[in-house]
């Protein structure tokens, strides 16, 4: 695919969180099992547990039981609140930035481009993290909230970029995921850059229409500045 990227219609990045930024995959696969051995339940393999990312706690508890066959309603509630007050309790745990990714915020920075956060963990959380690890970098960062839906509904993205004063026209948005790939489609950002180093294989992407991939985060500023061929 070819495209044309004006480095002066960017006025924007904004980015998921974990496997983008942020690589949580240890602190997530930890925080699960230690839970499912608080109810006598098997462990999840990293390998699985990466599989099961990128939508939400819900989701991930959900995957999990149903991997392990577990069925019941009671058993789901009892783990899934456990969990979230297990990795409350010390999010950034095992928790490491990706390497590069500092370098580029900085540089992003001074080319004046507006930086946001939107992630399918936890608002709280969220924050958090991206406070503790980026403090004084971003200009707005969401999370999960009640009665917001979670990506791949564009809506959350669409409000944030209104709240920012920016349009998707002006914005690339970067994720590790399927459900950030199908975000960007949705929001109709003018850039949508899926990463390489995340949760996710390129061949995953590709299935759900990624185009654009950076391999490091270096590149990420380069693909905004350069027009691509």
């Amino acid at each position: 695919m070819s495209i044309k990227v004006n480095k002066n219609t960017i006025k924007c990045a904004v980015f998921d969180l974990d496997g983008t930024l942020l690589n949580t995959l240890k602190t997530i696969n930890y925080y699960l099992n230690t839970t499912l051995e608080r109810h006598s339940l098997s462990p999840i393999p990293e390998g699985k547990c990466r599989e099961f990312v990128g939508d939400g706690a819900l989701k991930l508890i959900s995957r999990a039981l149903d991997y392990l066959g577990v069925k019941d309603e009671e058993i789901f509630k009892s783990v899934f609140a456990d969990y979230n007050r297990a990795y409350d309790a010390d999010p950034y745990y095992l928790t490491e930035h990706y390497e590069g990714v500092k370098e580029l915020l900085l540089a992003m920075k001074k080319e004046g481009i507006v930086l946001a956060v939107l992630s399918n963990k936890p608002d709280f959380a969220t924050r958090a993290a991206v406070n503790h690890f980026f403090p004084n970098t971003f200009d707005a960062a969401f999370g999960a909230r009640e009665g917001i839906a979670l990506k791949p509904d564009p809506r959350a993205l669409l409000s944030m970029l209104e709240s920012l004063s920016v349009t998707p026209e002006q914005v690339a948005y970067i994720g590790d995921s399927e459900p950030d790939v199908l975000t960007g489609q949705n929001a109709g950002v003018a850039l949508p850059i899926s990463v390489t180093w995340g949760f996710r294989t390129k061949s995953q992407l590709l299935s759900v229409g990624a185009r654009i991939f950076a391999h490091s985060p270096d590149e990420i500023l380069s693909i905004i500045k350069t027009d691509a061929k």
